[in-house]
């Protein structure tokens, strides 16, 4: 799992995550020392993958299974200090860490090492030669090339492509793949851009996950995300797929002919989909289960006294949830591409009125206690180096949010509920199914909504087909959540090109926001963009193209039989193929 950085990918929805059932295929039985139980770690989670392949999968738990499928061509660390990402190859580091050697430790990078340019318009990779795909066909640097032409292709619509901005061509509007990436020999991948361009944000870019040529060239754009080879990736990790039962459970095994660095150490991982968190819970304190995220904070000390045995871990912040609202209209956008503000959304003021009107402490109160921290923008606290510590979070002030929806019209019914030119303010607010903090949330919100004359209806959608209709701008409001990257790069968040912009589900444009973005990202050292990255949360904290309710520190329950584990900011399963299993006691199920 270390050998990718964690961009926005990850950034889709830490709400929506793995999982599976035990070995039997059930959950009944017992697992006792010396069986199949000590050789098999199950992770259960709310959620099903989208996709297990790097290209468009779109969620945490795809990108959490993939990264232990695909190989990575570098290693990435962070600095809990500076707050900045750290890039890591065999033989180099982009910062040199006290303590650390020259390089990488563990060797599960691709690249031996890298050089930028004197001009910073090109960044040259040598890769290693002894890496293969697991059919044994060696990995090149025309795995990347090929790779990369998927990500930029518009019928495959990767959530990914405005990593591909700075290539040479993409300025003009098509990127040109004959001269923006080079692949001199097998070991030599040369990216050229048309700008100058950050090292850090060069490594960024350029890190995408590679998937084997010879097996998805043959493959047309029109049919890549329905291919069948989507269910039998063709990876080079620590692990491979075993079995995928949709909506029930995913099974990887331990790679044998792993050298990226080594097989897995544990034999078989079990992703459990279990949606209700109540019974995610129940498993976890009886050793159904060996890991489960986000416990509630309630449960830690009856966790703790179980029978099976959990340790609880937190770290953060690099999760929030938000409330998001459609800036535009989507039957316009989708009918023939017309741009209007939303009839109910479009408007930033009434969009600070409904912050304004939910009570973001009380959730936090009622839910996450000292685990949660108001969020004002989408640059987490963690992010010490850009984030804007002068911004005051609005308040809970329905006052001052029914003074500002009366100036844009929105005047009280016979029924209280608020009306402008015929319409009343009423709309359906989703959520994924799962979720209970969300749950909890969104009833609040309702109530919070209603006292301001508006109607807020809830309803809740299977993860999968929530996240499908997110994908494809069909929900006017919903909550969710990110897990941010931990390089910023936000334009695929907010960008105003909504086409290449895949993860703007609002809608949102702002031209200065596009420009502070290509500011930020043009500076040598990262540190030089701090002054256009707190103008960009002054300005998304005025503009609210969604609510931004509050950072969560997630905390997440380890079986004590699990050794090893390095759980940081970077992932909860960060360095899962190191983890071992100690043997489990006799455990009812």
């Amino acid at each position: 799992m270390r050998n990718k950085p964690l961009g926005r990918e990850s950034v889709l929805f830490f709400l929506c995550t793995l999982l599976t059932m035990t070995i039997t295929g059930c959950s009944t039985g017992k697992r006792t020392a010396g069986n199949v139980a000590d050789s098999t770690l199950v992770i259960a989670m709310l959620g099903d993958a989208n996709y297990l392949n790097p290209v468009i999968g779109a969620t945490v738990t795809s990108s959490n299974v993939y990264g232990l499928l695909y190989p990575g061509l570098l290693e990435s660390e962070f600095d809990t200090t500076s707050g900045l990402l750290n890039f890591v190859a065999l033989e180099k580091r982009l910062r040199q860490t006290e303590g650390k050697p020259a390089g990488s430790e563990a060797g599960g990078a691709l690249a031996k090492t890298w050089k930028m340019s004197d001009d910073y318009r090109s960044i040259t990779y040598i890769l290693r030669k002894d890496a293969r795909w697991n059919d044994g066909v060696p990995i090149t640097s025309r795995d990347f090339k090929f790779t990369y032409r998927l990500y930029g292709d518009p019928l495959i619509a990767s959530p990914r492509q405005q990593y591909l901005a700075e290539l040479v061509g993409a300025e003009r509007g098509a990127i040109d793949f004959d001269r923006a990436i080079e692949t001199p020999d097998d070991t030599t991948l040369v990216f050229n851009f048309h700008k100058q361009v950050p090292e850090q944000l060069a490594l960024f870019h350029t890190s995408l996950t590679p998937v084997p040529m010879h097996r998805w060239k043959d493959v047309p754009a029109s049919e890549f995300r329905q291919s069948p080879l989507n269910q039998k990736p063709l990876g080079a990790g620590p692990y491979l797929l075993q079995d995928w039962l949709k909506q029930q459970q995913i099974e990887l095994v331990s790679n044998p002919d792993c050298a990226l660095p080594k097989p897995g150490n544990i034999s078989r991982i079990l992703f459990r989909i279990v949606p209700d968190y109540t019974v995610r819970l129940a498993q976890l304190q009886t050793g159904a289960v060996d890991v489960v995220e986000n416990i509630k904070p309630e449960d830690f000390e009856g966790l703790k006294s179980s029978k099976a045995g959990v340790d609880i871990k937190s770290v953060g912040l690099r999760v929030y949830d938000y409330v998001g609202w459609s800036n535009i209209d989507q039957d316009a956008y989708h009918r023939d591409g017309t741009i209007e503000p939303h009839p109910l959304f479009g408007s930033a003021k009434v969009r600070r009125a409904l912050t304004l009107a939910i009570d973001r402490q009380s959730i936090l109160d009622g839910y996450l206690g000292e685990y949660g921290v108001i969020a004002n923008t989408d640059i987490s606290p963690s992010l010490k180096w850009a984030y804007n510590d002068a911004i005051e979070p609005y308040p809970y002030d329905p006052g001052e949010a029914a003074k500002l929806l009366d100036e844009e019209g929105w005047r009280s019914g016979p029924d209280g509920i608020r009306e402008k030119n015929g319409r009343k303010f009423s709309f359906v607010l989703y959520t994924n199914s799962g979720n209970a903090r969300r749950n909890f949330a969104s009833v609040i919100i309702q109530q919070n909504l209603r006292e301001i004359g508006i109607d807020c209806k809830l309803d809740v959608q299977e993860s999968n087909v929530f996240f499908e209709n997110l994908r494809l701008r069909k929900i006017d409001a919903w909550m969710a959540g990110w897990s941010i990257g931990l390089e910023i790069d936000p334009l695929d968040g907010w960008g105003s090109d909504l086409e290449k912009s895949r993860f703007n589900f609002t809608g949102y444009r702002n031209p200065r926001i596009d420009r502070l973005c290509e500011l930020a990202k043009s500076e040598l050292d990262p540190r030089d963009a701090r002054p256009y990255w707190i103008e960009y949360q002054e300005i998304l904290h005025r503009d609210q193209p969604t609510t931004f309710l509050y950072w969560v520190k997630e905390t997440q329950g380890f079986s004590r039989r699990i050794r090893g584990e390095e759980v940081n900011i970077l992932s909860t399963f960060y360095n899962v193929d190191d983890w071992t299993l100690s043997p489990s006691p006799s455990v009812a199920e």
